[in-house]
């Protein structure tokens, strides 16, 4: 049933449900990164419950993991620049290693942000190289969604821009630009059709590589398949024979996104139900729920969120705000460009 108010009306809870998702994802999973998909299954409800602190005792509750610190001051840079500027990304990311105040060590961004850091803004080539095809950049990629909601031709060159601060890797590039137009999709439309979302992050992920759109074009035929057959196809790499169904979801780009978007598609207006679906996955699940909660806070808006899961994370306040001023910016240049 469509929403009885319009999806302008809409958009600046959507836009903040899909930061806030992002952020409630990723607190939820950051305690348990890395744990295995046994582990995850057997706590079943209890992780949806609240947030517990971090196994090493040292961060607080309703801590978020670094990929949503980065996505924060991404936004900021781009509601202060009025565009995706990568110098201005940089500037706004550069204190988080400068200062040592990153949260936690992200090795694909690591080497990346260290090249800038000693080369400066604008240097060039500080880039991971062809095969480095970590996630740490991935969440931040929804800003393009965002941004680029009502401007689809811009989209992908934006994230390119974006993401091509910190990788040169295609497969990277084309899982970020899928995720974005699944994002803008969400922000225009009432209603989640399977065929539009899926041709569209094909269309995204394609102008950039040529196996990524293949494997998106494998979730609807699994989604009628069972959840284990799913996951297994999903979760790992096709080269590499790895034991998913124990360890998890591997810490990259690709199938982090694949395993985030099936477990968006299977129930795309039930925050929980989508974040419960991939923090039992195992593995990278902090990153991978954080996409989930992003997906589905892009669809639903705020709202449908638990109210003990946006009051118990921290930084909420300034999570919302970014999502507010980033709304508010894209705003005020689409009135500037259109006078």
């Amino acid at each position: 049933m469509k929403s009885s108010t319009t999806l302008k009306d809409q958009l600046p809870s959507r836009f903040r449900g899909t930061i806030q998702g992002a952020a409630i994802g990723s607190a939820l999973g950051f305690p348990y990164s890395g744990s295995s998909r046994t582990f995850m299954r057997a706590l079943g409800s209890e992780v949806l419950q609240g947030y517990v602190r971090h196994r090493n005792g040292y961060y607080p509750v309703g801590q978020h993991g670094a990929g949503v610190q980065m996505l924060s001051l991404a936004a900021d840079a781009i509601s202060h620049a009025g565009a995706v500027d990568p110098e201005q990304i940089v500037e706004h990311w550069i204190p988080l290693w400068r200062e040592n105040r990153i949260i936690e060590r992200l090795p694909d961004v690591d080497v990346a942000m260290s090249r800038w850091l000693r080369r400066g803004t604008e240097a060039r080539g500080c880039a991971c190289g062809p095969g480095e095809n970590g996630s740490g950049s991935l969440v931040s990629s929804i800003l393009i969604g965002l941004w680029d909601h009502d401007s689809p031709d811009a989209l992908v060159d934006d994230c390119e821009r974006l993401i091509g601060v910190t990788h040169e890797d295609t497969e990277v590039r084309a899982v970020c630009a899928a995720l974005a137009s699944i994002i803008g999709h969400n922000l225009t439309h009432h209603d989640v059709v399977l065929g539009d979302v899926i041709d569209g992050a094909t269309a995204a992920a394609a102008r950039i590589d040529t196996s990524v759109p293949r494997r998106i074009q494998e979730i609807p035929m699994l989604l009628a398949a069972s959840e284990a057959e799913a996951f297994e196809k999903l979760a790992g790499s096709e080269e590499e024979i790895s034991d998913v169904e124990h360890s998890g979801v591997e810490n990259r780009a690709l199938p982090i996104f694949l395993v985030a978007l099936h477990s968006w598609l299977r129930s795309p207006s039930d925050p929980l139900e989508v974040m419960g679906s991939c923090l039992h996955s195992g593995g990278a699940v902090e990153m991978t729920a954080a996409v989930g909660g992003a997906l589905v806070g892009s669809c639903v808006g705020e709202e449908c969120f638990p109210s003990r899961l946006i009051e118990g994370l921290l930084e909420r306040d300034e999570i919302t705000s970014s999502a507010d001023r980033l709304y508010q910016r894209q705003v005020q240049e689409r009135r500037r460009r259109n006078a």
